[in-house]
């Protein structure tokens, strides 16, 4: 952690020794302080130009919103061009939540498949029927336990 600390104050010192020598190279620092000198005391001036170049730039900005040859139909070309990626997406989006249902649903049918088995082997006397009965719902019950532990 600190040697991040230490090359981010490197290159911070880096930084602010290359502005301060274009500062100085410039002679930035005179000309601003003259610029706020000549302002300070031309305050209505400042003013007015100030106001001048905002109104400019307003109307310069009206005019070419106004002028400009792009339309509307441009713009909704735009959003035609992504509708097949949401498509897709909710495409993905309905097939994992059918996959979560599915998974649900296995899930439960096997809950109830081992409560049936577990009942059918507790019986103290057993007909060949419950006998076919545990074969049948124990091979199912390890289909549903295969394919749970595969989508895991």
């Amino acid at each position: 952690m600190k040697i991040f600390k230490r090359t981010k104050a490197k290159k911070d010192a880096k930084i602010a020794e290359g502005i301060k020598s274009l500062t100085d190279k410039f002679k930035l620092r005179e000309k601003i302080e003259k610029a706020n000198q000549w302002a300070d005391k031309h305050n209505k001036r400042v003013s007015v130009i100030t106001i001048s170049m905002l109104m400019l730039s307003l109307i310069i900005g009206s005019w070419l919103t106004l002028t400009s040859t792009y339309n509307e139909a441009d713009m909704l070309s735009d959003f035609t061009e992504v509708k097949p990626a949401f498509d897709g997406i909710r495409r993905i989006q309905r097939l994992k939540s059918m996959q979560v249902d599915q998974t649900v649903e296995l899930t439960n049918k096997g809950q109830q498949l081992k409560h049936d088995l577990d009942s059918l082997v507790r019986l103290p006397i057993k007909s060949h029927q419950d006998s076919v009965d545990i074969v049948v719902k124990y091979r199912q019950l390890e289909l549903v336990v295969k394919y749970l532990d595969n989508k895991q």
